[in-house]
């Protein structure tokens, strides 16, 4: 109910442009949440923190709220188009929910002048007028942590100065995401297939931030330059929920395995149909399906997402619907010369990406080497032994 009677209060506040005046006690915060064990949590949230005593304000404006009843909602969230919107909850609310979910959150005094903090106040209340506060989301470049961002950056009548410390070189988009999802290998592998060369380009200081908690450490070294001087951006860092949690030992990257046995029973499997002259075709319709249905799943991220990771991705190289039409061409045999054709060109993208590893401007697991590696395996063992696949004695599994 009071949460209610807070967004009941923002609105009516929204309808006037000059409807409050924070008071000189009024303080504003920055509020970052730590990583979560669910997916859509596991990068973290921001928020800012109005706190006014004289006003009776405390509420926490964040812009990470999303709407599962939305029609199609699944649909447009694959295609790129969610639409996030800002959202206002009374702070000691906010700070209990993620103390219900055992995530920490950090809290950090923003250095802002009085007209500063109002000017900051009245554009959060701007965006949360109903005609505003819909935003297109973008996961790098436009999210929960790089909305705050903006707004307390278009507030400061100053320059905002970031220490050289903490602009690491060369740091990518995959890598900064990898440290995220490094507790959850299927979730990793999974990231490595659907993203492509774009998440491997060096990311800027700036936009390193799409992740609360580089925005927050960016903050605790910050210096704001107003004239010829600077005084520092952050003037108090406390931890209001702050979780105790036990030590845990680093996952078992289960991954690798699956694929490096996976290789090896190629490998046995391989040397069986050389001696026979015969070809396990139970095998390579279950490797080149699942591989082909994967390569749907690229393909259509890649050509028809908005997310822009998933675009030009190289593993659509070698994980393309083609293999799927290879199983598909196996059962006929007035179809099986063309399926044979087939492997020639699975040989050349297999050969082409391992000798493009390290010119590339994508990188690759060494999960995913190893199933490309299956893969080109069993497109030569298809082109040793092709007299007996064109007219095949079909071995049964």
């Amino acid at each position: 109910m009071r949460n209610v009677l807070i967004s009941f209060f923002l609105l009516l506040l929204a309808s006037q442009a000059t409807a409050i005046t924070l008071s000189d006690s009024a303080r504003i915060s920055l509020l970052t949440c730590g990583p979560g064990e669910e997916l859509y949590s596991k990068f973290g949230h921001s928020a800012i923190r109005i706190y006014d005593p004289v006003n009776h304000i405390d509420v926490s404006f964040n812009y990470g709220y999303f709407d599962y009843n939305t029609p199609g909602f699944y649909y447009k969230f694959v295609r790129g188009e969610t639409d996030y919107q800002i959202g206002a909850v009374d702070t000691p609310d906010f700070m209990l929910e993620y103390r219900m979910l055992h995530i920490n959150m950090w809290e950090q005094v923003l250095n802002l002048k009085q007209t500063e903090k109002q000017a900051l106040f009245d554009a959060l209340l701007v965006n949360y007028e109903p005609q505003n506060r819909y935003y297109r989301y973008n996961f790098a470049f436009d999210n929960c942590a790089t909305r705050p961002r903006d707004m307390i950056a278009r507030s400061i009548d100053g320059q905002l100065i970031f220490a050289p410390s903490i602009d690491k070189d060369h740091e990518t988009f995959q890598q900064m995401i990898d440290q995220y999802t490094a507790d959850e290998p299927a979730i990793s592998f999974g990231i490595h297939l659907l993203f492509g060369a774009q998440a491997d380009q060096v990311a800027t200081l700036q936009q390193s931030f799409f992740l609360p908690e580089r925005l927050m450490q960016a903050y605790a070294t910050a210096m704001i330059k107003r004239d010829s001087i600077e005084v520092p951006l952050v003037i108090a860092t406390s931890q209001p929920v702050k979780i105790v949690g036990h030590q845990h030992n680093p996952p078992f990257d289960y991954i690798p395995w699956i694929f490096g046995i996976l290789l090896l029973f190629a490998l046995y499997l391989s040397s069986i149909d050389k001696r026979r002259q015969r070809i396990s075709f139970w095998f390579d319709a279950i490797l080149f399906g699942l591989t082909g249905i994967v390569g749907i799943v690229l393909f259509y991220m890649n050509f028809f997402s908005l997310h822009p990771f998933v675009s030009h991705n190289w593993n659509l190289v070698w994980a393309n619907p083609l293999d799927l039409m290879f199983v598909l061409f196996l059962p006929f045999k007035s179809l099986r010369r063309f399926a044979f054709y087939l492997q020639y060109l699975f040989l050349a993208c297999v050969i082409f990406i391992f000798g493009g590893l390290f010119y590339l401007p994508q990188t690759f697991l060494f999960s995913q080497i190893l199933w490309i590696g299956t893969l080109g395996l069993r497109s030569a063992m298809y082109l040793r032994l092709r007299k007996e696949y064109i007219r095949p004695k079909i071995k049964s599994a």
